[in-house]
This record gives C-alpha cells, structure tokens and sequence, in this order.
C-alpha cells in the first residue's frame, strides 16, 4: 500500500512539474561578451534584442570587430533598444558602428542624460530618449524600470551620472549599474531592489567605492557579473560575501575566462561560462 501512494505522489509531482514547465516563458539569455576592459551586454528573449553598453578602450585602440563578430555569429540582425549607461568611451563609443549596422526606424537609444551628445548625432536610425529615475517601459516580454541616478540634470559624463536600470522577466530582476550605483537607490526602490536576481557590478569595482555596504546588503544577488576583464574580482568577492545576506553568498562571474551567459525561462535561472557564440547549453542551475 506504501509503495502505491508513493507511485501515485510521485505521478501527481511529475504532472505538477510537466504543468509547471509549460506554463514557463520562452529563454531569455543574458550575454556578458567578453571585451577586455570594456563592457558590453546583450539580451535576447525571441525577436526582442537588447543591448547595454557596448564601447572600446580607445587608450590602447581597441577594435569593434570582435563584438561585431560575435553579434553576427550570435544571429543578431537588428536591434530593438540600446541602454547606455553614460557617455565614455568603453561604454558608449559603438552607439554610431551599431545603430548604422542594426537600427531600425523603431529603434531607440536610451540615456540618463537629456540629450544625446553632438558627437554621437544624428543617428542613422531611430531616435534617443532620456530615461530617468523611476520611468517604466516595455521592450517586448522586458519590463524596464530605471532606478537611478536621482537628478535629472546629470551629463552622462561623469561616473556619477551612470544610468541604474531594473530588466524584470518573468520572476527575475537583474540590475545593470554602470560605473557606479547611486547611493540612494535601495531607500527609493526598496521593494524593487530586495533581493535580486543578478547585479551587474559597477565596472569601477571599488576604487574609489562606487557601491555602498547598505546598498549591497539589500541587493544580496544570487549572481554577480564582473565587468570589464575581472581585475577587481578578488575584492568584489570579498566584499560581496561580507555583505550579502547570510545563506544568499552570489554566485561569480566574469569575461577572464570567456563568455558568460545567464540564461532565464522566467521562473528558473541558468548559468553557463566561456561559451561560444550562437551556442546555448542548459549550464548550471543557479540556488
């Protein structure tokens, strides 16, 4: 008799689990591409592409090539939005090469300044909008929620000024910073930011500090993806795991190794390292 009701349990878990995962959305995918010391940040949920970031180091003339390359080998033919965190080079010197390439007339540039830089205009296509603190929108399945910084003065031109945004998807929140996090963004956004699905940590680590203990306390992400190359990834782990809420320790990733892909059925969260292009493993699954 033990035996039957256990057969029976474990069919009732198996259609509860079947049921579950087709009431699951389609994959988005989180593309940390590695770039060197810049930043570049793709999403893809279907026909719905998004970028963030995506400059060169013009110190040492870096070129676009090998992220044109992989947008191309990725399958990416147009692009529906582009978030630039603010105006230096390894973060916004591709707007142009990459609106000229994928723009359509519906594409839109976003910004924290209120308008686009002389040197950045006019764009091939599209247009360019100022997103700021607590604007909300919709970018195909993607809800955006912009969370910092708190003036709307700001240049984009400063590290300061850089552009915090909130991706929802599904049940997932993952909060894309820039060079650095406004201080004040968890007492606005309290329950928007409690803990988070993935931080994007702000690429100027911690010197000088560009995220408060308190702030990282009430993020406590289940995944943090280090910028640029992960020179600061020692200390950013520190850190975090010193801040982080107890049984919440982040999983860490950077570009040191490869590609990183986070990938989101909008219930379950996936994590794979040093992936190649237009190549999508299940990876691990994220506690």
């Amino acid at each position: 008799m033990r035996k039957r009701w256990t057969a029976v349990l474990l069919s009732l878990a198996l259609l509860f689990s079947s049921a579950l995962a087709m009431s699951t959305g389609p994959l988005m995918r989180l593309h940390q591409i590695a770039r060197g010391h810049t930043d570049c940040y793709l999403i893809t949920v279907e026909d719905t592409v998004v970028l963030v970031d995506c400059g060169v180091d013009t110190d040492v003339n870096q070129s676009a090539q090998p992220l044109l390359d992989y947008l191309e080998a990725s399958g990416i033919d147009h692009v529906d939005a582009h978030f630039v965190t603010h105006w230096h080079d390894d973060h916004a010197y591709l707007v142009n090469t990459l609106n000229e390439r994928y723009g359509l007339d519906s594409t839109v540039v976003y910004g924290a300044s209120p308008l686009l830089p002389p040197r950045f205009q006019p764009l091939a296509h599209g247009q360019y909008r100022q997103l700021r603190d607590g604007d909300s929108l919709s970018i195909g399945p993607l809800q955006i929620l912009c969370v910092g910084p708190e003036s709307p003065d700001v240049t984009g031109e400063n590290n300061r000024d850089s552009l915090n945004f909130l991706v929802y998807y599904g049940n997932h929140r993952f909060l894309f910073t820039g060079d650095w996090v406004d201080y004040t963004i968890w007492q606005r956004h309290e329950h928007a930011l409690d803990k988070i699905d993935v931080l994007s940590f702000p690429h100027h680590g911690l010197s000088p500090m560009c995220i408060k203990p308190a702030t990282m306390r009430h993020l406590s992400p289940r995944v943090i993806l280090i910028p640029g190359s992960g020179a600061n990834e020692d200390k950013v782990k520190t850190f975090a795991l010193k801040e982080c809420s107890l049984k919440r320790y982040p999983r860490f990733y950077s570009c040191r190794d490869g590609h990183v892909h986070i990938i989101s059925d909008g219930t379950s969260l996936w994590s794979a390292y040093n992936v190649e292009p237009g190549v999508f493993p299940s990876g691990k699954l994220v506690p």
